[in-house]
């Protein structure tokens, strides 16, 4: 009763498009990182979904600088996470792999991966990370500012955890949720990391045939 009071009151904050990292949902985990996670589509007129997504340049795995306007004219499933992650995040960049081989060639969406770690996430580790995943995905960095300029347009958090292990060993809390953006880089829906990919090609595909 306690926690469907809780989804309740986090899906009320997001319609109303509180400005507040709190909305993005539950914590999910006490060791490996903490993260936060939301798992719904949000049941509200087109009109009165919150604002999510924005402008952004950062820089991908060949060094090239790539902004929110070249992905126009196609969907999006946009994730924020960071590539030393030990479970959240690969769980939910395999997820996003397996969806996109299910949605196969007959609808064009771009996966992107934007870190919130670009002290360690630099290009030339991003190059081996990303041959873990989906040959599709466009995985960006960048500075600090520019990366915290998108994770601003995107209402994501993404901070050191207290339990420092050390000046490179360390784990970040951050969201878990991965952004169905449409053609014209609006935000038409979401999944958490846990959202099998069976189920994401099937919202994926009804948005699609709607037109967003």
């Amino acid at each position: 009763m306690r926690r469907k009071k809780r989804n309740l009151l986090t899906l009320s904050a997001i319609s109303l498009a509180v400005g507040l990292f709190a909305i993005l949902g539950v914590v999910q985990t006490q060791k490996a990182s903490h993260t936060v996670a939301l798992s719904h589509d949000i049941p509200s007129p087109r009109d009165q979904l919150p604002t999510i997504g924005g402008s952004f340049e950062l820089v991908d795995i060949d060094g090239k600088t790539r902004k929110d306007t070249d992905f126009k004219g196609k969907p999006m499933l946009v994730y924020f996470g960071y590539s030393y992650c030990p479970d959240i995040c690969p769980t939910a960049l395999y997820n996003m792999t397996q969806t996109m081989e299910k949605l196969g060639h007959e609808h064009s969406v771009q996966p992107i991966f934007i870190t919130i770690d670009q002290e360690r996430d630099t290009i030339p580790h991003l190059q081996t990370y990303a041959q873990n995943f989906h040959k599709d995905f466009v995985m960006l960095t960048g500075s600090k500012e520019k990366v915290e300029k998108a994770m601003q347009a995107y209402r994501v958090h993404g901070a050191r955890a207290s339990e420092e292990r050390g000046e490179q060993d360390y784990l970040m809390d951050h969201s878990s949720i991965i952004y169905l953006m449409d053609k014209n880089g609006k935000y038409v829906a979401h999944f958490n990391h846990q959202t099998p990919p069976e189920e994401m090609v099937e919202r994926i595909q009804s948005h699609l045939e709607t037109g967003e």
